[in-house]
């Protein structure tokens, strides 16, 4: 449960949300674009806010992009065709100018190599670069990332995190939910650190890693910092 959170993202704004397990932390970015409902208060992306009108949430789930821990892709369907399905249906793109898009977006995460396999033939980071292209052939606004690397082996995590990194230095508004500070120290305009369903802290990285006000934060810090 959520407690009293207000958090304002500016576009191209890249703000790493941390903190023990069972914080809040993953309820408050599946908020964003209603996969969990708010009982009060107001969200607003992209200008347009948040109800519990369809086409408002379609609307605003069309503008964010998200990528879970797990990657969701179709098993009976290519790299390819899962990037192409929603464009087509959704966007109403045809199946050429869908292929040509999820190309680009293969290459630009540098998995085009892989487009005529099944998610099965690929390793865990191969798929959860993929993921990141199919959301991005939706042509986000922003992107929310909860936890993207937790259920990858360790010589993975790198390749994903450079896949981020990427996103961000192309301007992209993101909010990341993560354990890997070493990343959120280089990736954050500003960190967010929750515990107990409220936002304990709010500084950017120099302050946050450097001079953590509170005692939940220092605590948190002393168990994830090696």
């Amino acid at each position: 449960m959520l407690k009293d959170v207000s958090l304002d993202v500016a576009p191209g704004e890249k703000i790493v949300i941390c903190g023990p397990s069972g914080s809040g932390k993953s309820t408050l970015i599946r908020t964003i674009n209603r996969l969990e409902p708010h009982d009060a208060g107001s969200i607003h992306v992209d200008g347009t806010e948040l109800t519990d009108n369809l086409k408002t949430i379609d609307q605003i789930r069309s503008r964010v992009g998200m990528c879970f821990q797990h990657f969701n892709l179709f098993p009976h369907l290519t790299i390819l065709a899962n990037c192409t399905l929603s464009p087509v249906h959704t966007l109403g793109q045809s199946r050429a100018e869908a292929q040509e898009q999820a190309m680009h977006y293969l290459e630009k995460v540098r998995i085009a190599d892989q487009a005529h396999k099944y998610p099965s033939q690929l390793s865990g980071g191969q798929q959860q670069r993929v993921a990141i292209a199919r959301a991005l052939c939706m042509k986000p606004r922003m992107m929310l990332f909860d936890e993207p690397t937790s259920a990858l082996d360790p010589e993975m995590i790198g390749e994903v995190l450079d896949t981020i990194d990427l996103l961000a230095k192309d301007g992209m508004t993101m909010i990341c939910v993560t354990h890997e500070m070493g990343f959120a120290k280089h990736l954050a305009d500003r960190m967010v650190f929750m515990d107990g369903g409220e936002i304990v802290e709010i500084s950017p990285p120099s302050e946050f890693f450097l001079e953590g006000r509170s005692a939940r934060l220092r605590r948190f810090l002393g168990q994830v910092m090696h």
